[in-house]
């Protein structure tokens, strides 16, 4: 019998803004623990929020090996490692004054538009360990901002939104981003239709959903994918690679090294595609013995749940080019806000465009009218991809842009 003992303590201020003001201000410290005891070929599970009864919580973990849950696979042992991500806001305090100061000087720039939304500083701390030598820690502390915008004479609910997730934070940096989305949306612009270069935000658009349905291990197992016996094959671009992965390197946001299952992954990521290649779904532990595929690492769930198949962030390799070389001397449009799209079974895309910029490399030139775009997942990451920019617009954001060639109809 092995015991093991997943917990997660979460510290967090959310600034609530209405109207481009401070409206309220939440704090919590909640401190969840889930207790596994695995035997026989089963698992049982545990959970409580805050202070508890160490002995008291095994034995409930013990007693619930009798529900008969089925988990085939050996726990993840003799593996020890801990990583701190700090943040420049080490309390709330501070952290609540300066965004005081940011949306002061927010109404005093920008009188024609509202912000509204919430700005968090959270620190989450994942802990990992059992009687087989597993000892993994991760503390991140991070920075949300996410205000949306909206023009007072617009008839919109909302037009964009200034936003980033990350560690770092400069007041000046990210009133110029302000400024550049505000005084963007203020100037009109136009496009014809046809086929554009379109750069892509995978916090604004779903242009990822596919990938992430169809690359799940039991979709891939059932043979329901549309890559179901394919592993092995050029299916994209030979400059397209795609990663499942929590590399600092690859992401906006710092994840947890490691899943629920306390795998981790070599530089913390696996290349699920690689130059194109179809390499594997990604998959958990029971997925990947049940299918005979590779284990990725890709398990997630609840702290009082039995681990399961849950994916970790998709990101696409850069592509050693910068936003500047990748337009090449032309414009592009900038999605900043496509809600509503779908893919159809076999893989083709469309979306309707909510805001959309004219975009120059430096500046937002002016927004265009709603537009609606349309490609298939093999074109769109086959030869009509065309890039991951090493950088952004801001460098606060360090959400890697994905420039696609892709038809455009204005709505």
């Amino acid at each position: 019998m092995i015991n093991e003992k997943y917990t997660l303590k979460t510290e967090e201020t959310s600034i609530n803004v209405v109207m481009s003001d401070v409206e309220s201000i939440r704090k919590k410290n909640i401190t969840k623990t889930g207790f596994r005891v695995y035997a026989d070929g089963k698992i049982g599970v545990a959970g409580v929020i805050g202070t508890y009864d160490e002995a008291e919580m095994k034995g409930k973990a013990r007693a619930a090996l009798s529900l008969g849950i089925d988990y085939p696979c050996e726990p993840t042992g003799n593996l020890k490692r801990g990583e701190t991500v700090v943040c420049d806001f080490e309390d709330g305090v501070k952290f609540t004054e300066e965004i005081e100061v940011t949306l002061s000087e927010l109404r005093k720039s920008h009188p024609d538009f509202i912000f509204n939304n919430k700005i968090n500083l959270s620190t989450e701390d994942h802990a990992l360990e059992n009687d087989l030598g597993l000892n993994l820690r991760s503390r991140i502390s991070r920075i949300d901002s996410s205000l949306l915008l909206k023009e007072k004479s617009s008839p919109n609910l909302l037009d964009g939104v200034v936003g980033f997730m990350g560690t770092k934070w400069d007041r000046d940096e990210y009133l110029r981003f302000a400024n550049i989305i505000c005084n963007g949306f203020s100037n009109q612009a136009d496009v014809e239709n046809g086929i554009h270069k379109v750069i892509l935000h995978p916090m604004g658009c779903d242009f990822m959903n596919k990938l992430y349905t169809e690359l799940h291990g039991l979709k891939f197992g059932t043979g329901g994918s549309i890559f179901a016996g394919k592993i092995g094959e050029k299916l994209f671009s030979e400059d397209f690679t795609l990663y499942q992965s929590v590399s600092s390197e690859d992401n906006m946001l710092e994840f947890p090294f490691f899943d629920t299952e306390g795998a981790v992954n070599e530089k913390d990521r696996y290349a699920l595609i690689e130059n194109g290649i179809f390499r594997a779904p990604y998959t958990d532990k029971k997925t990947a013995k049940q299918y005979h595929l590779v284990h990725t690492g890709a398990a997630g769930g609840e702290y009082d749940s039995v681990p399961t198949l849950s994916p970790k962030p998709l990101v696409i390799r850069k592509s050693e080019k910068t936003i500047a070389e990748l337009l090449n001397g032309e414009t592009a449009i900038y999605v900043m806000f496509a809600s509503g799209g779908d893919f159809t079974p076999e893989g083709k895309y469309a979306t309707p465009v909510q805001t959309a910029f004219l975009f120059d490399g430096e500046r937002f030139i002016g927004r265009l009218p709603q537009l609606n775009l349309t490609s298939n997942i093999y074109d769109m990451f086959g030869k009509d991809y065309l890039g991951t920019a090493t950088d952004s617009i801001s460098t606060l954001d360090r959400t890697p842009l994905t420039f696609i060639n892709m038809k455009v109809e204005k709505i």
